[in-house]
């Protein structure tokens, strides 16, 4: 079939399958797509929607919990006979046509899209939805974009949500409390489209008790109120946050300008896993968190007066992918996922023993950063990575920042700072 095309549903042909998004139900069925319906020999979909057609004469295919069996069984019964597939909602956003396509080719599919259930409730609502972040939890791995949604609401001041039998209104708001968002609306949309369809409103706190519907969909609003108050201070920075941003023992904190050279160096990548070994205040890894979109940031630390403020900075922040350990990283990260990046600001006395197991963990293309403000740091972490198939870099970082003298300004030095990188030698 070539792309444009519009087929008629008389001239309809094997193995052509044409893909019916069925929007909210079969009153939103136009008398063309009802036509390619009624042409059909076989009829595939949800138990729902192939309800909607009981004198429909064709085979009956239910979707299986395995989507492989069914498309192969559909790709076995399109050979030869007329088959329709009813998707509900728009097949296309979120739904089965995007796998249907990779599993029969484009040339094979015939798609009539239809009014999704997004679209359907802001209508409901009689809102816009232009500028809303829709995001899909159904189906999702427990380590797949592991709280990214939530990383979303920073920037997102509206945001809609696929759920499944988990992932449910209830366990969305407790999630969002826990992360400190308590200042959103929770819209929940039951049944939406069938004749129990329910809308309910409900503050975080409300939803995180509610019981709704196995078939719903959520939308989260950003209190309009707390959206014109001033910002927090800092709260919209993304690179360069100072010092004084931070809960941190006085002095012990990577140095604005230190941070950034360290996440220049570390090259950071979208859904990557970093560890941040002697996190202390967890600056660079709160700053990773924010520049990278990781998928989860592993932050260590031993003393447990810094850890205070590190679980602090965090909730301040709002970074969900940072998980806070307390220990010795020899021990923390045994069962901790492999790396892609690791920074390392401390050692407590194990470096040795630590770089020789990141050198066995860290994953094909990951790189190291090292912070050492002493020679025998320097030279210590120098020495491991000598002879091992691994390029070292050193830079040599020398800040220093204006201070008042008088009616003017002298420059007051900081301590200088060596920052070892190394990667896999190409």
């Amino acid at each position: 079939m070539q792309t444009g095309l519009k087929p008629n549903p008389e001239e309809w042909r094997p193995p052509l399958v044409v893909l019916v998004g069925m929007g909210m139900g079969a009153e939103d069925l136009s008398p063309r797509v009802l036509s390619w319906i009624e042409r059909a020999d076989v009829l595939v979909g949800g138990k729902r929607l192939l309800d909607c057609f009981p004198d429909h004469t064709g085979e009956r295919i239910p979707l299986l919990s395995s989507l492989d069996e069914t498309i192969e069984r559909l790709r076995s019964v399109a050979r030869n006979r007329r088959t329709a597939v009813l998707a509900s909602g728009d097949p296309f956003f979120f739904g089965i046509g995007r796998r249907l396509v990779q599993a029969l080719g484009k040339e094979h599919v015939f798609a009539l899209p239809n009014v999704t259930s997004v679209q359907a409730l802001f209508a409901r609502l009689l809102e816009p939805w232009d500028d809303v972040k829709v995001v899909s939890l159904h189906g999702r791995s427990e380590t797949a974009n592991a709280g990214r949604w939530l990383d979303d609401l920073r920037h997102c001041s509206r945001m809609a949500f696929f759920t499944d039998p988990r992932r449910t209104p209830a366990w969305i708001a407790r999630e969002m409390l826990a992360a400190g968002y308590a200042h959103h609306t929770m819209i929940v949309a039951e049944d939406i489209g069938l004749p129990t369809e329910r809308i309910g409103r409900f503050t975080l706190r409300e939803a995180a008790d509610g019981a709704f519907s196995t078939l719903n969909l959520v939308a989260v609003f950003a209190d309009r109120d707390q959206c014109r108050a001033p910002a927090a201070p800092f709260e919209d920075t993304v690179l360069g946050l100072p010092e004084e941003a931070f809960m941190h023992e006085a002095g012990l904190i990577t140095k604005t300008e230190v941070r950034a050279v360290v996440l220049a160096h570390l090259l950071l990548q979208p859904g990557g896993v970093l560890w941040d070994v002697g996190s202390g205040s967890g600056s660079v890894s709160i700053e990773a968190a924010r520049v990278g979109r990781l998928r989860e940031v592993i932050a260590v630390e031993r003393n447990a007066d810094r850890f205070r403020d590190l679980v602090a900075n965090i909730e301040r922040f709002r970074c969900p992918e940072v998980r806070p350990v307390l220990g010795s990283a020899l021990q923390v990260l045994a069962g901790a996922p492999d790396p892609d990046r690791v920074f390392i600001g401390g050692s407590g006395g194990e470096l040795p023993m630590l770089l020789d197991m990141v050198s066995k963990r860290l994953r094909p293309g990951g790189r190291v950063v090292q912070t050492a403000v002493t020679l025998d740091t320097l030279e210590a972490a120098r020495s491991f990575w000598l002879g091992k198939p691994f390029e070292v870099r050193v830079v040599q970082l020398q800040v220093s920042r204006s201070a008042p003298i008088g009616g003017t300004y002298r420059l007051e030095a900081l301590n200088p700072v060596f920052i070892v990188t190394v990667r896999e030698r190409r």
